[in-house]
């Protein structure tokens, strides 16, 4: 068997790499970046320049210290990125499938989970990764609604530290 080698798409996720700050958070009011005891951080790891790790760490909006885990990578096999998104908070395995977007600065991961309004139920999710520069990104969650369109139900803004 021959070690794989990182290619263009995985390249792609070494944007990830390195300390973010939350400056910005919806459903998140009061959140302050400066207060040490709300801050989201986030930690980005790569392992062998094929999959990266994200550790965040914060307080959820009641002030309840929570922390998540996020696996990225690319599968050359099934020709698309892969990976898995885990939180304190719930305990639902998220398993990603996505894809960057045409204007090279967007990766739009979807997963199954259940329903908003029916746990029973389940919805499909998408959360986008978009790179504004080589120090900021957006992440935004939406779900995807009867009409097939997808409605955003969070975004927060992160500053490289």
């Amino acid at each position: 068997m021959e070690f794989s080698k990182p290619q263009d798409e995985h390249r792609f996720l070494e944007k990830l790499m390195g300390t973010w700050v939350v400056t910005e958070a919806t459903g998140h009011e009061g959140y302050d970046p400066n207060d040490p005891a709300m801050r989201w951080t986030e930690e980005v790891r790569s392992i062998g320049g094929l999959w990266y790790l994200c550790e965040g760490r914060g307080a959820m909006s009641d002030g309840t210290p929570s922390s998540m885990v996020m696996t990225l990578g690319y599968d050359p096999v099934a020709g698309h990125y892969v990976g898995s998104w885990i939180g304190s908070m719930m305990t639902k395995l998220w398993v990603y499938k996505g894809w960057v977007e045409p204007d090279g600065m967007t990766l739009t991961l979807e997963a199954e989970g259940p329903a908003f309004d029916d746990p029973k139920r389940t919805d499909l999710y998408r959360d986008v990764i978009t790179f504004i520069d080589d120090d900021h990104r957006r992440l935004t969650g939406s779900v995807r609604q009867p009409d097939g369109t997808f409605k955003t139900f969070m975004r927060s803004e992160f500053t490289r530290a």
